[in-house]
Parts: C-alpha cells; sequence; structure tokens
C-alpha cells in the first residue's frame, strides 16, 4: 500500500483486495461454519451470503432487504443492542454452543467494538475466528466519531459519505493488551478487514481493564499520522493470502470428539 498524494484528504490508497462481503462469504464456505454470529446487520446483505448451520444476527433496528435465511439451516434475529444481547445470552439455549465465525460491524466507535471483541471473545473457542470490519481506514475524514461531521469533512472527496468512527484504535489496543492474539490486517475492500485468531476465552484481560483502556484511547488524537502509523507497522495481507492462511481450518464436524468434551464443559 502506498500513499495516496491528496494528503489532506487520504493518507493511504484504497484497497486493493476483494470486497469484505465476498472475503466472509468465501471464509464461511472454506471453513464449513457451522455458527455465526454478526453484530451490526442492516440490510442483511453481508449476512446473506454467509453460509452456516445456525446464524445468528444482533442489530437494533433491522432494515432487511436480502434474504438473510439463505445458504443456512437455521436463522435467529435478535433486535437489540449488543451489549443487551451479551447480558441475557444463554449460550446454548440462544446459540446452541460456541461460535465458529464472528464478524463484528456495530457502532463505529472504539468502545463499542472493544465491548463487542471480548463479549464475543468469551463465547468463541480457541480455534475460532473474530473479523473486525472498518479498522483499516483510508481517509481521515471518515474516521470522525461523529457520522454527519464526517460526511461533511469528506465532501467532494472520492470517499464521501463514508464513516469509519475510530474502530481504527481497537488495532492497537489488541496489540498492546493481548499480544499473545493473532492479529491480522487485511487488505480486503473498501475499508479493511481485521482477522483475529488464536482466542483465549478465559481472558478477562480487556474487561478488566476496559476503563482505563478507553480513557488512555480516548486521549490519542484521531487523526491522520497516528492511523498511519498503523499500516506504517504492520504489512497489509492480500485478501487471497488471508484465505489461504486461514484454509486450514474446518469446523465441518466440529472438530472431533475432544472439541465436543470441551464445548459440553464449556456450555456448562
Amino acid at each position: 500500500m502506498t500513499a495516496a498524494p491528496d494528503s489532506a484528504h487520504a493518507f493511504v490508497a484504497d484497497h486493493q483486495g476483494q470486497h469484505y462481503s465476498e472475503v466472509l462469504a468465501r471464509l464461511s464456505r472454506n471453513a464449513a461454519v457451522r455458527r455465526y454470529l454478526e453484530i451490526g446487520v442492516a440490510f442483511g446483505d453481508i449476512f446473506s451470503g454467509i453460509a452456516c448451520r445456525h446464524g445468528v444476527a444482533v442489530d437494533p433496528a433491522f432494515q432487511l432487504k436480502a434474504n438473510v435465511a439463505a445458504n443456512k439451516t437455521k436463522v435467529s434475529l435478535f433486535q437489540v443492542m449488543s451489549d443487551v444481547f451479551f447480558e441475557h445470552l444463554d449460550l446454548r439455549r440462544d446459540i446452541g454452543g460456541r461460535l465458529d465465525l464472528a464478524f463484528l460491524d456495530g457502532m463505529h466507535l472504539f468502545e463499542f467494538l472493544l465491548r463487542d471483541f471480548f463479549n464475543t471473545e468469551a463465547i468463541c473457542r480457541r480455534d475460532s475466528i473474530i473479523v473486525l470490519h472498518d479498522c483499516l481506514p483510508v481517509a481521515e475524514p471518515m474516521t470522525d466519531r461523529d457520522p454527519v461531521q464526517a460526511g461533511l469533512r469528506g465532501r467532494g472527496t472520492p470517499h464521501e459519505h463514508w464513516w469509519t468512527g475510530d474502530v481504527w484504535k481497537v488495532v492497537p489496543i489488541l496489540k498492546r493488551y493481548r499480544p499473545d492474539l493473532d492479529v491480522m490486517l487485511v487488505d480486503a475492500a473498501p475499508t479493511g478487514l481485521v482477522i483475529v485468531t488464536g482466542l483465549d476465552p478465559s481472558s478477562r484481560t480487556l474487561k478488566k481493564n476496559y476503563d482505563a483502556i478507553v480513557a488512555e484511547f480516548s486521549r490519542v488524537p484521531n487523526t491522520g499520522p497516528e492511523i498511519a502509523q498503523i499500516y506504517a507497522e504492520t504489512l497489509l495481507v492480500p485478501t487471497e493470502e488471508a484465505l489461504r492462511r486461514l484454509g486450514g481450518r474446518s469446523y465441518a464436524h466440529g472438530g472431533g470428539w475432544l472439541r465436543k468434551v470441551m464445548d459440553a464443559i464449556n456450555l456448562q
């Protein structure tokens, strides 16, 4: 990825990989996903492309225009804020077991995504996959915490009406507070994907330190130089390479008898 010429508006070139919807759809099929969670479903176009046995959708105000039951045996819709969903979640009753794949695309403010991440990790397994959206913005205006201001600042640019908010801050948060995680930055169009593996569902580090983390990163400027630092420190992975790296995962048979035993223990 190279620097864009108009540094007043963009600090990196647009991502050149496959559209994130196609990456997620291919990942769900390649890994034979059984249980899938999506936070921030809106029209349902991403959710509808996911192939799984049980798809769980969480959104405070669904505006469904796609067939969310496509490619699935069972679908569960929860029209609530994600915090409410997790607070009242009964894992066995509502999902049927721990997640294989989760896609987090809720409120575009870093403190919301951080909560969604550690709450989601807690209902995953060590070999599950969590995918974060909008954490790799390509221009500063779209990162404004206020979507109205983002729209005004982006007016007349190639990224007019784009809004990622400041969820990019979750990337340095994970690197600092959870170095045990494998965090892969992927050049999926248009605003990147962050694929997190090597999960630890028992970890309470982020939840325990949540208030301190939010206070610390609220002071980090939400400006181009800070965001560009992420790109300077970490090489982006092409979408095809990312899918290749994840190619050995398959949840088709639940991973054998040992995983079934562990799932049964963890559900208690």
